[in-house]
């Protein structure tokens, strides 16, 4: 998948590479997923965050910002929540279901109609993520997948997909943390009523 094997390193390559993506980013899919995360906000939602790997980290990091960026003074707070972060949970569904189950199975227990569930997946072909987007459209919630280039097995099921222009898995997970960070602060700023450049955060 990466397209720099150990061997042949060179960080100038891996900076240049890592630019140009960030270069392609397509804002325009993060405002998006941004509206949908205010959606979320002003009906009372939850927004669901998951991934494998690097992609969980990214996770975690993303669900702890839009609930502390998003938590303006006078305004309800953003619910989020990152599938990743129970191991007793994750561990009991790979043990009595199937590790493709991880997180449709919480989504189960917690989500509702109207929720949001963002699946990440480098590789866009992870079994549990695309699990958890098929839960989310069978059951009435909202589809949001972030992927390379090749992924297009998610973006073939995600109802909204930020497809991030790389094939190595360091740069696609750099710039979904990126974006991750894009997206809160559009959602802040939408929520506050402000535009982003109004933004200090």
């Amino acid at each position: 998948m990466d397209t720099l094997p150990n061997r042949d390193f060179s960080a100038a390559v891996y900076m240049a590479e890592l630019t140009s993506a960030l270069r392609e980013l397509d804002q325009v899919t993060v405002e998006r997923m941004a509206w949908a995360l205010v959606d979320a906000h002003s009906a009372g939602r939850t927004v669901f965050i998951c991934g494998n790997g690097g992609s969980s980290a990214v996770a975690t990091h993303w669900a702890a910002d839009l609930s502390k960026l998003t938590a303006l003074p006078g305004q309800s707070r953003l619910r989020v929540m990152s599938l990743t972060d129970s191991a007793a949970t994750i561990t009991a569904a790979a043990n009595d279901f199937d590790y493709s189950e991880i997180f449709a199975d919480q989504l189960r227990t917690f989500m509702a109609p109207g929720d949001v569930v963002i699946g990440i997946s480098t590789s866009g072909r992870s079994p549990n993520v695309l699990r958890a987007m098929e839960y989310a459209n069978q059951h009435g919630g909202i589809s949001i997948g972030i992927t390379g280039q090749a992924g297009m097995a998610l973006k073939a099921i995600a109802s909204l997909t930020l497809v991030i222009a790389s094939t190595s898995v360091q740069r696609i997970e750099d710039v979904a943390g990126v974006a991750a960070h894009l997206a809160c602060l559009h959602t802040r700023a939408k929520i506050a009523g402000l535009a982003p450049t109004a933004l200090t955060a």
